[in-house]
């Protein structure tokens, strides 16, 4: 059974997977993934991913994804391109129902396979959109555009304190 990182797979055929413990590769273009495509600068370029599947014992079916890509997000303080590289290895235990997910071995992060299917690509976009800073940034300020410094000049002039502090109180 040859496999690619497109297809929906059903239960038995992830069990045939890691019975033959198979690796499926491949690289998926960024602007297949509507999800994430979203949430980027630009969609160009893509994701380099591998699973590897294995049974473990206790008849946990085990995936190992590792992925590596290179996306381009916005700045939220200089609103200029800004480059983020993504690269993880990622355990997952493949579960039928999230009823037995407290049992999943050590170091494997439970993932329940919903109606049955599963399809590599789409946890491929999940992993991918998690990893995703929640407020993309340049590490340094120095690294940003001309708006952060007129930002940070005119944050410079604010008057100290806050104006709800300066008010008089009164009291009844």
């Amino acid at each position: 059974m040859s496999g690619s990182l497109h297809t929906w797979y059903s239960l038995p055929d992830l069990d045939m997977l890691a019975e033959r413990a198979a690796v499926l590769e491949d690289e998926i273009p960024l602007k297949q993934m509507a999800r994430l495509s979203g949430l980027l600068r630009a969609n160009s370029g893509s994701v380099r991913a591998s699973l590897r599947f294995r049974q473990r014992l206790g008849g946990w079916l085990i995936l190992r994804l590792e992925y590596e890509a290179t996306l381009q997000l916005t700045c939220q303080r200089c609103l200029e391109p800004l480059v983020h590289h993504v690269n993880a290895n990622v355990e997952l235990g493949l579960l039928e129902s999230d009823a037995v997910q407290s049992y999943s071995p050590e170091g494997v992060e439970p993932f329940v396979v919903e109606g049955g299917r599963f399809n590599p690509a789409v946890l491929i976009e999940d992993e991918l959109i998690v990893a995703l800073p929640l407020v993309p940034r340049h590490e340094r300020r120095s690294e940003c555009g001309p708006i952060a410094d007129r930002v940070g000049d005119a944050s410079n002039n604010e008057p100290e304190g806050d104006a709800r502090q300066s008010a008089p109180s009164t009291s009844h």
